[in-house]
């Protein structure tokens, strides 16, 4: 094996390194804010049928990734705006909107997918995987300064850690949350579009169903730290694009391959609570605690 297919190797997990790298950061920068986000994976998969449905419309992939974003914004400024401007369960709230993102996936996707089975898929070559890699890395980069270094970054990180105390200071809680919920799931909506325009290039219903929760394994295995994440997505993107090439080598079942990524999202996770990375990259302190303004009255 020389060097060049090694390179290949590499670039070829690209989409599967950017979807998850995309949507992990994303759910980093909401539940920053202090919003616990389990809605990840019915919006993932909702995002998925949306650019897979107007890519093989428009016959444009960027199309269909422009879309995907749009909707997984707006979805993710309504569960910031229902958690933070009423008293109201976190779970409750994100588990809700998941399965309504499971429904409107296949109520979108299924009809397109009847008519039109194929769409304007991404390029499958070195130098787009290389470019796509490139991007992911540098946004990744980015959201990491702007939450170190920024003051957006700092409000949204005291928003997650104290709201009253933020508050108090002249944050605007439900303004900070409602910018974290559009830029995250900005980027989980990117994620989900290259899941299907770049790396599995088909839909069918259920596409994309649970790879949403690989992404949040991802991220929380990762601290929500956007350069560490860097690493925990190369391996799961990896683990998922070479995984059938794993099952012709060690001769494993299907159904075993197909569990390889859940499983290994639940030993990152088990890992992250036994080590010191719990400690040092703790969540923050007030994530999926109800926040109302009017209890500072008291």
């Amino acid at each position: 094996m020389n060097a060049d297919h090694i390179l290949t190797l590499i670039l070829a997990a690209g989409p599967a390194f950017a979807t998850y790298y995309l949507a992990a950061i994303g759910h980093g920068i909401f539940e920053k804010s202090g919003v616990l986000n389990l809605a990840i994976d019915g919006v993932f998969t909702l995002g998925v049928a949306v650019a897979f449905s107007v890519s093989a419309v428009t016959m444009n992939a960027n199309l269909g990734l422009l879309a995907s974003i749009i909707i997984s914004t707006g979805l993710g400024v309504v569960i910031a705006y229902l958690t933070t401007k009423f008293p109201t369960s976190h779970g409750a709230i994100g588990l809700s909107t998941m399965f309504v993102g499971y429904g409107l996936a296949s109520l979108i996707g299924v009809p397109v997918r009847s008519t039109t089975p194929n769409a304007a898929w991404y390029p499958i070559n070195n130098w787009f995987w290389a470019l796509i890699i490139l991007i992911a890395i540098g946004i990744g980069v980015l959201v990491h300064y702007m939450l170190r270094n920024t003051k957006l970054g700092s409000s949204i990180r005291a928003a997650g850690e104290n709201p009253y105390a933020a508050s108090s200071l002249g944050v605007d809680i439900l303004k900070v949350r409602l910018i974290a919920g559009a830029v995250g799931y900005a980027l989980i909506g990117a994620g989900a579009a290259l899941y299907v325009l770049a790396y599995t290039q088909s839909w069918s219903e259920g596409t994309g169903m649970g790879h949403g929760w690989v992404a949040f394994a991802v991220s929380l295995s990762a601290g929500r730290n956007a350069l560490l994440t860097i690493l925990s997505a190369a391996v799961f993107g990896s683990l998922v694009n070479y995984g059938y090439s794993l099952q012709a080598v060690a001769n494993l079942s299907p159904h075993i391959t197909n569990m390889l990524p859940f499983i290994a999202a639940l030993v990152a996770l088990v890992v992250f609570e036994v080590t010191p990375l719990k400690r040092k990259l703790a969540p923050p302190k007030g994530l999926g605690k109800v926040y109302f303004k009017e209890e500072r009255t008291v």
